[in-house]
């Protein structure tokens, strides 16, 4: 199945392989995202065996796509049941693999909207940019694992880099206090979008285990309370509101292999 989305996520808005692209250049990275509601009869399940299926078109084709499932924690009054979340290395893979999918993909319009499984709508695209992050040893991290978005805005005269490279620099103090198993991106808005969302990008933290998320909770207020320049220094450059959080899994990974 080829699903992904955000629309009242990202309006109202790591995987994987993309915690490896560092070197790539903002924006360069795409994701898509999709809002889906399972169909009568069907679970989660199906939902999930649709998408490994078209993992393995995708790897059987060779294009560079990876897709993951997103199932609300605390994400509101949502209007779905789940979010399928892909993301390709650049502009010329996304179209690639979109390209394959419309022509030699079978039922392809069908599919693009749930296929069997569900039924998806409010389809986006975004410009993804991951910015900074803690690794983690593989054997530590859940298959499961804890995700949130927040929208946000900048403030006047700002820029998105000048607010990525303070999250590196606070990272990096985080990575020194013991934090482990984090990621961060942005997300940009690049199609789909009705022009009545109020913001300038999502930011998406992602752990890579519900320990670490855990370790976070408990020990976040303690390090700003020492660091404070950490939030003041955000504080300054953008505004963020409307977190929400899900369950992130997984479910194929064809991106081109490359340093973890």
């Amino acid at each position: 199945m080829k699903t992904s989305t955000l629309s009242s996520l990202i309006s109202g808005l790591v995987s994987i392989a993309a915690m490896t692209a560092m070197a790539q250049d903002m924006g360069e990275m795409r994701s898509e995202f999709f809002y889906c509601s399972l169909n009568e009869g069907k679970t989660m399940a199906d939902v999930k065996a649709q998408s490994k299926a078209y993992g393995e078109f995708s790897k059987k084709e060779g294009t560079h796509y990876t897709q993951a499932i997103m199932t609300p924690m605390h994400a509101g009054d949502a209007e779905y049941d789940y979010i399928t979340w892909g993301t390709w290395p650049n502009g010329k893979a996304m179209y690639d693999e979109w390209g394959s999918f419309a022509k030699n993909y079978e039922n392809a319009a069908e599919v693009v909207t749930g296929g069997a499984a569900g039924t998806c709508r409010n389809t986006i695209s975004t410009f993804f940019n991951l910015v900074a992050r803690i690794p983690m040893e593989a054997d530590l991290r859940d298959a499961k694992r804890p995700t949130q978005f927040s929208r946000c805005t900048l403030n006047e005269d700002v820029t998105l880099e000048q607010v990525a490279a303070q999250e590196r620099e606070n990272v990096a103090k985080m990575k020194d206090a013991g934090f482990q198993g984090l990621a961060i991106a942005y997300h940009v808005p690049y199609m789909g979008f009705t022009g009545a969302e109020v913001f300038d990008f999502v930011m998406n933290y992602y752990w890579y285990s519900f320990d670490a998320r855990a370790h976070a909770a408990q020990n976040y207020g303690a390090f700003v309370a020492q660091n404070p320049e950490v939030q003041e220094s955000m504080d300054k450059l953008v505004s963020c509101e409307g977190t929400r959080s899900f369950v992130f899994e997984t479910m194929f990974n064809n991106l081109p292999p490359t340093e973890s």
